[in-house]
């Protein structure tokens, strides 16, 4: 008997199964070469890949042989100077160790190729509860740990389907394989599994592992505690396809990944998904040392929309580089973001050192709105923001928002937002105007320790 499954956005089983590694597809622009040695280079539409393992932080030489015409090339991040030499179709360089690259030719942001550097990660001493060895693909469907358990990617190793946990302390995802979740989609169609989610856990590390091409959210750690996601890529190429959604959580580290997100790169939220007991407080987030392309949809570093909480508190955005942010067109794209859309008081959070080279859409973009995301009766508050050392570089000089709700007897106004060091090409941003910033229904502006009065009388 067949049963009928009332969400198709979330199917069941995956559609279909991957029989060996050659069914993923390679890349037909580019060979890459580290140390001499040939990678496997994978490929999508919006970007072709190389996970490559190190065992030592030691920089080494890299030959990229393109298939066409190439007349520039641009190694990203711009913040690791890195110089490249460029003859004909094939680009040399030498790459500082463990660091992540994104390689663009003449412009193209469809068809970068990314080189992951990612730390060799052994097997574990304690034998892991589910090891996925190396050149073998493994389709699971969907892998549930319990408390006490483990799974190991081995390098090389490509498992096809998810991972999951629930109610379950000291849970973890290791390796330096590749959990693939085409296998979730259709190729043109958003839609899927939570690729790795952790709900009303404790201890939860996820590192080292790429995940690739799932048409919805990526790492999500729900109603958890004492999460560490470390050294992982993420992705995605489809609408929806967020990176790393931090959901009702409290103590959670995220440190050294690189994230290609077709929509949010790093979000913080409060409400059901994966879990209704999500709906609670966020508190002490870290975000650092981490490279990020946001494409077309969503936002970069983003604080909302679902927050159904009472508080959220404590979080660090911390030495990243943003090394796009698409432009969407839809009014809520940004770089540094907060969406208040529920009921949470957000506070005390930093945005500091943060490196951004290709902003297309708003830098600073706070709102308390109510929204079609909206499920809570009143608005929250946003309070005690502070951006410190921002960098601002590329061809557009992005505009900035911070826009309060105001609605019958109910007012909210972002207020305490302070700007320390921001430069925006080159230029220390000394007021909102400066910063072409439109204020509406907010105060308390604070701009290199001097207020902004006027922005106050709003």
């Amino acid at each position: 008997m067949l049963k009928f499954n009332p969400n198709p956005l979330f199917p069941e089983k995956p559609l279909f199964e991957v029989g060996s590694e050659a069914e993923l597809p390679r890349s037909q622009r580019y060979e890459l070469y580290c140390d001499g040695r040939p990678q496997t280079v994978y490929h999508t539409d919006s970007f072709d890949y190389a996970v490559v393992v190190r065992k030592t932080r030691m920089a080494f030489p890299v030959e990229v042989r393109v298939s066409g015409p190439v007349d520039r090339a641009v190694i990203r991040p711009l913040s690791l100077g890195i110089s490249h030499e460029l003859e004909g179709q094939t680009l040399r360089f030498t790459a500082p160790g463990l660091k992540k690259l994104s390689i663009e030719f003449d412009g193209d942001l469809k068809r970068p190729l990314f080189l992951l550097q990612s730390h060799y990660m052994p097997r574990p001493a304690s034998k892991p509860t589910y090891c996925f060895e190396k050149g073998r693909v493994y389709n699971v469907g969907t892998l549930e740990l319990q408390t006490g358990q483990s799974a190991y990617l081995e390098e090389g190793s490509i498992v096809c389907g998810r991972i999951r946990s629930y109610m379950a302390d000291d849970v973890s995802v290791t390796g330096n394989g590749i959990l693939y979740g085409a296998v979730w989609h259709k190729p043109d169609e958003n839609g899927g599994r939570l690729m790795a989610e952790f709900s009303l856990g404790k201890n939860i590390l996820v590192q080292g592992i790429t995940i690739v091409d799932n048409g919805v959210w990526n790492i999500v750690p729900g109603a958890c505690t004492h999460v560490e996601i470390r050294d992982v890529n993420v992705l995605s190429r489809l609408v929806t396809g967020d990176g790393i959604d931090i959901v009702g959580c409290q103590d959670v580290l995220v440190e050294h990944c690189f994230i290609r997100a077709a929509d949010d790169c790093v979000v913080i939220k409060a409400c059901p998904l994966p879990t209704p007991a999500a709906c609670c407080d966020v508190k002490n987030v870290v975000v650092r040392d981490c490279v990020l392309w946001n494409a077309e949809p969503g936002n970069a570093l983003e604080i909302g929309y679902e927050l159904r909480c009472r508080e959220v508190s404590d979080i660090v955005y911390s030495d990243c580089d943003v090394i796009h942010c698409e432009y969407e067109g839809n009014q809520s794209g940004g770089v540094l973001t907060i969406h208040n859309a529920d009921r949470a008081r957000v506070h005390n959070v930093v945005y500091e050192d943060i490196r951004i080279e290709d902003a297309q859409e708003k830098l600073v973009d706070i709102k308390i709105l109510d929204s079609k995301y909206s499920l809570d009766r009143v608005r929250g508050e946003v309070e005690d923001v502070y951006f410190r050392n921002i960098t601002v570089e590329g061809p557009v000089f992005p505009v900035s928002i911070i826009r309060g709700f105001e609605m019958h007897q109910e007012i909210r106004w972002p207020r305490r937002i302070h700007f320390e060091n921001v430069a925006v090409h080159g230029s220390v941003m000394k007021s909102a105007n400066q910063m072409r910033m439109v204020v509406e229904l907010a105060h308390e502006l604070e701009f290199e320790g001097e207020m902004d009065h006027m922005k106050r009388d709003f």
